[in-house]
């Protein structure tokens, strides 16, 4: 009886030994993932790469109300000052805008509140002539101007600094045209001299000189256009019609005559349209 109670009992010991080996099987180990400490790096997300920068069209803002003009602070910026017309007639220009300088008296307060007095325009005109008559190439007065002169570019449509450039004449029998007879002549004809004076009371020089509104650029200010047929010239703003009311639009004052009105009705482009101001 005894012998068979420990058999018994040898059976119970190896059928739960069984039972604990087979759960021990069953289990599933989870190994936990430890926490970064203070000196392990975290691992960081990959970034992603950046979209192509997409270029935004530059907005000029102009300095004062009613004034559509915009300092160039950079110099990288400033136009290169060539100019590809004679330099006789800028000189003849130039000269007209400071006789009007030197006899005018009430001036726009907007433009004299930015600088463009009458005094500070003669000293413009007086020191652009200097350098422009003792520039040898194109890259020196661009060195020269961008030294000693402010450059202000007009705005325009839609403060895009786009203008739109037309040309205008007159006939001879124009009645805006004064005559005068000429000392030089020939055997066969007296010369007569035609000429035209505009809103600055001096008469106005082919592709030298300009009409702009007069509320929105300096009248007599010294000007520099760059247009899209590959030309850019000097001119002054010596004249203002009705056809310039608005800061986009300039003409330019082609001359008088035949030749003159075909030339006029040719000349239609955009550009860019700067002022100097001396510093």
């Amino acid at each position: 009886m005894k012998l068979k109670n420990n058999i018994l009992n040898s059976l119970l010991a190896v059928a739960f030994l069984i039972m604990i080996f087979q759960a021990g099987c069953a289990i599933t180990t989870v190994k936990e993932t430890p926490l970064p400490t203070e000196t392990e790096e975290v691992a960081k997300p990959v970034p992603i790469p950046p979209t192509e920068a997409v270029e935004k069209p530059v907005t000029l803002t102009p300095m004062e109300v009613g004034v559509n003009l915009s300092e160039i602070t950079d110099p990288n910026q400033i136009p290169d000052f060539k100019d590809d017309y004679d330099k006789t007639s800028l000189l003849y220009a130039i000269d007209n805008s400071r006789k009007y300088f030197e006899k005018v008296e009430p001036y726009p307060e907007s433009f004299e509140s930015i600088g463009f007095t009458p005094e500070k325009q003669i000293d413009t005109l007086s020191l652009f002539r200097d350098g422009y008559v003792s520039s040898k190439s194109p890259q020196e007065l661009t060195d020269f101007i961008a030294k000693n002169f402010r450059v202000f570019q007009v705005t325009g449509k839609e403060n895009g600094g786009e203008v739109n450039f037309t040309g205008y004449g007159f006939p001879v029998s124009d009645k805006n045209v004064t005559h005068s007879t000429s000392l030089a002549y020939d055997w066969k004809n007296d010369w007569k001299t035609s000429v035209y004076f505009g809103a600055i009371g001096l008469p106005a020089t082919p592709m030298r000189s300009m009409a702009t509104g007069e509320d929105f650029f300096p009248l007599g200010g010294l000007a520099f256009a760059v247009v899209e047929t590959g030309k850019s010239f000097f001119t002054l703003t010596h004249d203002s019609r009705s056809t310039t009311k608005t800061a986009d639009r300039a003409e330019i004052f082609l001359g008088i005559g035949e030749e003159a009105l075909q030339k006029a009705e040719n000349f239609n482009t955009n550009g860019k349209l700067f002022y100097l101001l001396k510093r």
